[in-house]
This record gives structure tokens, C-alpha cells and sequence, in this order.
């Protein structure tokens, strides 16, 4: 059998004190100059060919961190107690299982009491005139995120009743 292995060098390729140069690892999977056969989306046109990765926008390496992090907020979103889905009440227990779980191990016993939604609690977020910008603002945002629970808390009744309509 014939055995064949580039030699290795005695000869150091840096000088002396130097330290041995980085060279960047690609963010692409395929190689430059490489065909993407089926990516062709003109009828008679030829297939792409990669490029090197710097000849590419520094966007388009980020773009897909948007996606994911757009998924992970659905997720959290996801599974709602009163949902007409036994997956998405299951799901949605488990998550608050597990945050109540979280919550006595930190100690925090406030934190479980019972949670009154912002539309249902009867307080005044209107904002003053003598109290400063920032109560304002934060009054603005309070109004904001009530208007923003209402509207959510209307949509699913709307669903839940139409649901009942359709039975």
C-alpha cells in the first residue's frame, strides 16, 4: 500500500516571537466558485455561483438572527391558559409551572400572589400637569400598555365567541 502525507516542516513559518496568524473561518457552508444547482428562479437562466464571503453585505449574515429571535418572542407567546387547544393550555401550564417553580426558589413569595390585569385594576393613569415629564411619559406608557391588553383581551373574544357561533 502506498502511504502519502504532506511532509511537515522543521522550518517554522513565523519568526521568532511572532504569533501564528489567525486565518478566518468562513461563515458560509459552501465554497467560493461552488454551483448552487435548483437556485435558479429565471426559466432559462444559469445557476448562482458563491462567491468569497467578504464579497457579500455584512447584513446578510445577520439576517437570520432577526428570524430567531422573532421565533423565540412567538414561542414565549405561545400557549395560552384559555386557549381552545388542549396543546396550547398544556404548554401554557407547564410554562407558568415552571416560572412559579423559579420564583419560590429565588424566594420570591410577592411575585406569586395572585396578578390582577392592567384592565381590570381601577387606577387613574391619566397623566398631571404639575408632576414632570417623566410621570408623563410614564403615564403615556401605562395608558399604552392598557390600550395594548384591551385590545388583546377584546381579539379573543371575538375568537372564543365566533368559535361558539360556528359549533
Amino acid at each position: 500500500p502506498f502511504r502519502y502525507a504532506e511532509p511537515k516542516l522543521s522550518t517554522p513559518v513565523t519568526a521568532p516571537g511572532e504569533a501564528l496568524k489567525d486565518t478566518p473561518v468562513p461563515r458560509s457552508q459552501c465554497v467560493a466558485g461552488t454551483v448552487l444547482t435548483g437556485l435558479n428562479y429565471t426559466k432559462a437562466g444559469q445557476d448562482p455561483v458563491a462567491k468569497h464571503d467578504d464579497e457579500y453585505p455584512e447584513w446578510l449574515w445577520n439576517c437570520l438572527d432577526v428570524l430567531k429571535r422573532d421565533a423565540d418572542a412567538a414561542d414565549a407567546e405561545a400557549g395560552d391558559e384559555f386557549s381552545k387547544s388542549k396543546k396550547q393550555r398544556k404548554l401554557a401550564a407547564k410554562r407558568q409551572k415552571a416560572h412559579e417553580a423559579k420564583l419560590l426558589a429565588e424566594g420570591n413569595l410577592e411575585a406569586l400572589a395572585p396578578k390582577v390585569p392592567i384592565q381590570h385594576q381601577s387606577i387613574n393613569i391619566l397623566g398631571e400637569e404639575n408632576k414632570g415629564v417623566d410621570h408623563n411619559v410614564e403615564a403615556a406608557q401605562k395608558r399604552e400598555e392598557l390600550k395594548r391588553a384591551m385590545r388583546k383581551e377584546r381579539k379573543a373574544k371575538i375568537k372564543e365567541t365566533n368559535y361558539l357561533k360556528s359549533m
